[in-house]
């Protein structure tokens, strides 16, 4: 935990699970509600039940991706404070591998959302439901988690005595 506190970047990083979870849950939460919205120009094509289910099966496959970048989020900190005590080597391939698998998980978490969320499924299609900010909300929390991630290795590489 006091590594941590030193590493902005690496906080920044690990935030990213939370962050994805918190966007998708507030699209969510705004698709159910103009779906209930009599007003909107898909409800004839949405019956309440199927899109409480949807939104339902949505919210499940959320908190499982959540679940696996948050053990993935786990590991880099637990690898936080030990990249020191390793050789310049093994300190930048096991930083950069463990980011890196970090980071494609929240890329495919992004491209799952978008796949089982937005695309139909059933007779449900949540995609019109969804609010305009949401897939550029998403972009950014993985441009902010690669920039965090970067900036993390890079000061790992100097902070640490020379092997």
């Amino acid at each position: 935990m006091r590594y941590l506190k030193r590493s902005p970047a690496l906080l920044c990083a690990l935030a990213a699970p939370l962050l994805y979870a918190g966007v998708t849950l507030i699209a969510l939460q705004s698709a159910a509600r103009a779906g209930l919205d009599p007003r909107h120009e898909g409800w004839n094509d949405l019956l309440p039940g199927r899109l409480d289910g949807e939104i339902a099966s949505a919210r499940g496959w959320v908190g499982a991706i959540t679940l696996v970048l948050s053990a993935e989020a786990a590991v880099l900190a637990a690898l936080g404070g030990r990249l020191s005590r390793r050789s310049t080597a093994a300190r930048l391939v096991l930083g950069t591998a463990a980011g890196m698998a970090h980071l494609m998980s929240l890329a495919l978490a992004v491209l799952a959302t978008y796949a089982i969320v937005l695309y139909p499924s059933g007779d449900t299609d949540l995609g019109p439901l969804f609010p305009d900010w949401y897939l550029p909300a998403l972009t950014v929390i993985a441009v902010i988690t690669l920039t965090g991630l970067t900036v993390w290795l890079s000061t790992v590489d100097r902070k640490a005595p020379a092997a």
